[in-house]
């Protein structure tokens, strides 16, 4: 039998190839040149959420923006629900099988058993609603590969529709739904061998592990064990990335896929999710990939080489953008190669890319961000956890003097906007997290650090269950979970315990106060005419801005808990305020022409009341 050719040597195999297609070996030179496109904006259909795209003004940052051309600042929660967590039950066969059903009809007017197998509990129709009443308008909706495509070329059309379900929900509520290809340290389906092989390893826990079906989990001969408590650093992990990025084949017919490669895989599930879900306002757009890792090949060398040429293939694929060179199908992933046309057709959504996993140690890039696709709704994506995974906690240092990162939480958001405008794209957070008895110098000054520049975040985590037991990337979220109760990630599970609550507990109160903010939702204007600043203490809102006569209306979103009265001076008049059933607010300001402000005055918070039981 011929031996398969080690995931080592392909890496050096196509970063020569690499080096003598690109000169100087950079993949982005030849992409200076590129221009965003103007993506088509369908017609919105009344009732439905008005379709986003990515504003490019001259001489000013991109910016995700309405049909108006305002500066739409989304603010939101991600949720797991539905993905592929592992629970200590998988079948000897390691087929892909939910914990949670996947049949929408199961969520019909009520939510299933709850569990404390796993660590994030169903998503069901009250969680929109429970966003909806703390002012949230975006979920990102985090998804799994092993669902979406369980078996090569076959895409799970239930699946499918349970994702339609919640975006359904959403819509009725008022929420953009992000549907994001979540994947953590690759795959579930990683072996744990026992004992460690190697000195210093430890066994893998694969309750946090999440992303590939286990036909596209390619380790070659790398044992699967943890190194330092982080789940990344496994050497099986590093070798089933490189299979990822070199586009290793997969054995067997391609079924649906455009090609027999990983990435041609990866490529055709997406593009079933677009084909879903492109006439859909209700989704702001589809993260491509969630924190990619680099495998075996080291930054900037990752960047340049695999993942930015990645993304530009999803692009070609899904937008048509046509900016890499034409290269057959299941072709090796050389740099240059773009990928067909997949002919989806036009869409007004909006592709969130994320950089190299490292960047959250970093704060700053681990690359030269240059241009890579002509597409025009370009969202760059940063994970801001400062204090929580840069250098400095993993020094151990307590985050009220620690000596990194240089500007504290001013880095992460200066360099994300250099790095947004360099790639022509609009900055957004779609994630940041931390403990919540860390929230007063962590969430806190993270949510300050958004406001003065403008951008929207997405915290995770939205749900949790039991109490969650502190690892790196395992938060509570807003509600306090079964409080007293150990979560059963590593036992085998014997039954459902119907005991558990979906709502899991009371909603935490100083993550509400935080949280339920006074916000512009929408706004005229330049990046550089706008500022503003909420209180969570007091509810008291700052607003200065400027916008010409005839600007759209500034949306200001007040959410119930905030009871303050608005007052609006200078060049704005306040023309109208939605009053929402749940008691928010949603007050209209119109733009004179010149300088106004818009104050929220203080006023007591009407904080939700809850008995733990």
């Amino acid at each position: 039998m011929r031996r398969r050719l080690g995931t080592v040597a392909w890496t050096v195999v196509i970063a020569g190839l690499a080096i003598l297609t690109l000169p100087g070996g950079w993949l982005t030179d030849f992409s200076t040149a590129l221009r965003p496109r103007q993506e088509s904006r369908p017609s919105t259909v009344a009732g439905a959420l008005p379709w986003l795209h990515v504003e490019h003004p001259a001489r000013e940052p991109a910016f995700i923006a309405d049909a108006m051309s305002r500066r739409v600042i989304l603010r939101g929660v991600a949720s797991g629900g539905l993905m592929d967590y592992w629970s200590g039950s998988d079948p000897a066969t390691l087929r892909p099988a939910p914990f949670f059903p996947i049949d929408p009809t199961a969520y019909d007017n009520r939510c299933p058993p709850n569990a404390e197998a796993v660590w994030q509990p169903p998503l069901c129709r009250n969680d929109l609603s429970e966003m909806r009443a703390l002012g949230f308008d975006v979920v990102r909706l985090a998804l799994s590969w092993s669902l979406l495509e369980p078996q090569p070329g076959k895409y799970d059309r239930r699946y499918l529709d349970r994702i339609a379900q919640v975006v359904g929900w959403a819509g009725q509520e008022g929420i953009y739904v992000i549907l994001d290809m979540h994947e953590n340290a690759y795959s579930r389906y990683l072996a744990r061998p026992s004992p460690p092989p190697l000195p210093g390893g430890a066994p893998t826990s694969l309750n946090q592990l999440s992303g590939a079906p286990p036909w596209a989990v390619i380790t070659d001969f790398w044992p699967s064990e943890v190194f330092f408590g982080q789940r990344e650093l496994n050497p099986a992990v590093f070798a089933a990335f490189n299979s990822f990025w070199l586009n290793r084949q997969v054995a067997g017919p391609t079924g649906e896929a455009p090609g027999s490669g990983l990435q041609d895989h990866y490529i055709g599930a997406l593009a079933a999710l677009v084909r879903r879900f492109k006439d859909s306002s209700t989704v702001a757009g589809y993260g491509i990939f969630n924190e990619p890792w680099p495998g075996f090949v080291p930054p900037p060398l990752f960047e340049d080489l695999f993942l930015f040429p990645f993304y530009r293939r999803v692009l070609d694929a899904l937008t048509g953008a046509g900016d890499g060179i034409p290269c057959p199908s299941s072709a090796p992933a050389v740099p240059a190669c773009g990928f067909r046309d997949l002919g989806i057709g036009d869409r007004a959504q909006l592709f969130f890319v994320e950089p190299d996993h490292l960047r959250e140690q970093t704060d700053f890039p681990t690359s030269l961000p240059l241009p890579f696709s002509s597409a025009g709704n370009l969202v760059y994506a940063i994970h801001s956890y400062t204090h929580v995974f840069t250098l400095d906690a993993l020094a151990g240092q307590d985050p009220r003097g620690a000596s990194y990162p240089p500007g504290g939480f001013e880095l992460s958001y200066d360099s994300g906007q250099l790095e947004a405008r360099a790639l022509r794209a609009a900055l957004f957070v779609d994630e940041l997290g931390n403990q919540p008895a860390d929230d007063a110098i962590l969430l806190a000054n993270q949510l300050q650090a958004q406001e003065r520049h403008r951008v929207g975040a997405i915290l995770w985590v939205w749900k949790q269950n039991c109490a969650v037991v502190p690892t790196w990337g395992v938060y509570d979220g807003l509600y306090d979970g079964q409080r007293d109760q150990r979560c059963a990630y590593d036992r085998p599970l014997v039954a459902r315990d119907p005991s558990v609550k979906p709502q899991n507990g009371c909603l935490r109160l100083d993550r509400e106060r935080l949280l339920a903010r006074v916000w512009p939702r929408a706004m005229a204007g330049t990046s550089s005419n706008v500022t503003y600043s909420y209180e969570p203490g007091t509810g008291l809102f700052n607003l200065v801005a400027s916008a010409p006569a005839g600007a759209p209306e500034t949306l200001l979103f007040v959410p119930r808990q905030v009871r303050g009265t608005v007052a609006v001076t200078g060049a704005a008049i306040m023309s109208g305020t939605d009053r929402r059933p749940d008691g928010s607010r949603l007050v209209h300001l119109q733009p004179q022409g010149g300088l106004y402000q818009v104050v929220v005055l203080p006023a007591a918070l009407n904080l939700t009341s809850c008995a733990a039981t």
